[in-house]
């Protein structure tokens, strides 16, 4: 009996080698595992028949995407890339929770995959009924933040980016990168949120301002960063919302100490490459405390940022440059940094980590007890239907996938094009899974097929 696994990618950066991590850990438990963007998991869906789709949300608007996987005889489980995580406090994660879930959709799905205790609980306090689909397992994120995981799987792309940026601190951007960006956000409010009353729109707006006002004043902070340390590279990592255009224009006014980040790759090889990393509000600063990387946290004064402002906690807090420069000094004066012993029992509080199980496996685990069986592929049919995928994308003027759903790309802050970046490539998942073999005795008889544009298919031989 096979099993077949669907791992869909939205945001290539933030998805793409923990998911394929959780794949690979599924091959060595017998399935088959079917990684790719939205559309070429479409397709597959069609081709390979029933099997287990693994999504990032079940938003409240994803009830018909839910409906139509189910519909094909799939089991349907979540993990939310979101990260509920990384919220405030209860009170904000439960208004996020209007947002990532509906009563309807909870009854659709088979499972859901939460992070830690925080919104573990949270979750199963909202769906007391259906607490049962609930599993504290991690975040196969979380997996490459492991020493014995990322030595093997990401030894290459650590060494690469360490010989790219050599001496660097890591500047992690979470802000709004223009006016055009902010007006098109206020258009995408009017379809996302629903507000009750005027009280909660004008909290959402301050919250807009607040974060262009902060990537203004990020600008400023990297500029003179770059003047007062020449002696250290800083690089830039723009968040996938932002549009990496406008950095463009703004670095042309930039020292050539101050590096562009414009690789989709993930996160984690330049975490553990740099000196330092800086951010507000954001994710990286609880991979940056996993990784022990000293972590500063800019927050200018009068400036309210986000709502999922827990990453702030794990670090030092710089309310004006000054403070940036001063602890940075510091910083490079320390010749062993250790992070506080309060600073990690505050993340355990939020991350599940086990020392002896990656996330990755806890849910390869429970997926496996889920009875479906997979048809049998035939690879040469496989090639056949991989071609007329491509002659089908170069017959429609190379689907544009801006042009895919006019409608919807009006409310979506980057375009799937934009969250991709060059597309997933063939070379790359081949070096991906080349590297992986080269560590792991148990995946040497794996293969991988690549099935149209941006689809792969892996399997055991």
């Amino acid at each position: 009996m096979s099993k077949n696994l669907y791992l869909p990618i939205e945001i290539k950066k933030r998805e793409l080698l923990p998911k394929f991590f959780l794949g690979l850990n599924a091959l060595k438990k017998g399935f088959n595992v079917i990684i790719g963007d939205k559309i070429a998991i479409s397709h597959a869906t069609k081709f390979f028949g029933t099997g287990i789709y693994f999504y990032k949300s079940m938003n409240f608007n994803d009830t018909g995407h839910i409906k139509r996987i189910k519909n094909k005889n799939n089991i349907y489980v979540v993990h939310d890339e979101e990260s509920g995580a990384t919220h405030a406090s209860k009170n904000i994660f439960k208004q996020f929770l209007n947002i990532r879930s509906s009563n309807e959709n909870i009854q659709l799905i088979d499972r859901f995959y939460t992070w830690g205790k925080f919104d573990h609980s949270q979750w199963i306090k909202r769906f007391k009924k259906r607490k049962n689909k609930f599993i504290l397992t991690g975040s196969p994120r979380i997996d490459l933040c492991n020493k014995k995981i990322y030595n093997k799987f990401l030894r290459n792309e650590i060494n690469d980016t360490k010989k790219k940026f050599n001496n660097y601190i890591l500047f992690i951007s979470s802000g709004i990168s223009s006016d055009k960006e902010l007006n098109n956000i206020f258009k995408q409010d009017k379809f996302f949120f629903n507000f009750k009353n005027l009280k909660e729109k004008k909290e959402r707006k301050n919250q807009l301002l607040n974060l262009r006002m902060y990537f203004k004043n990020s600008v400023k902070m990297i500029q003179n960063l770059s003047y007062k340390f020449k002696d250290v590279n800083l690089v830039v990592r723009p968040h996938p919302s932002e549009n990496i255009n406008d950095w463009k224009k703004i670095f042309k006014k930039f020292k050539k100490n101050v590096f562009l980040d414009t690789s989709d790759s993930d996160i984690t090889p330049i975490i553990i490459g740099s000196k330092c990393v800086i951010h507000n509000s954001s994710f990286a600063g609880i991979q940056s405390t996993l990784l022990k990387k000293p972590l500063i946290v800019y927050k200018p004064k009068k400036i309210s940022t986000s709502k999922r402002s827990f990453p702030n906690k794990l670090g030092d807090i710089a309310k004006s440059e000054n403070d940036v420069f001063i602890l940075f000094n510091k910083i490079l004066k320390t010749k062993k940094y250790k992070i506080k012993k309060n600073k990690i029992n505050l993340l355990k509080t939020r991350i599940f980590v086990d020392k002896y199980k990656s996330a990755s496996s806890k849910i390869v685990d429970d997926l496996s007890k889920f009875e479906i069986n997979s048809k049998k592929i035939n690879l040469i049919k496989l090639r056949l239907y991989s071609q007329y995928l491509f002659l089908k994308k170069n017959f429609k003027n190379k689907i544009n996938y801006d042009s895919i759903n006019k409608t919807k790309a009006n409310y979506t802050r980057r375009s799937m094009r934009d969250k991709l970046g060059i597309g997933i490539k063939k070379k790359q998942m081949l070096k991906y899974l080349k590297d992986a073999k080269k560590n792991d005795p148990g995946l040497q008889n794996i293969f991988l097929k690549e099935f149209g544009p941006n689809g792969f298919y892996i399997y055991k031989n």
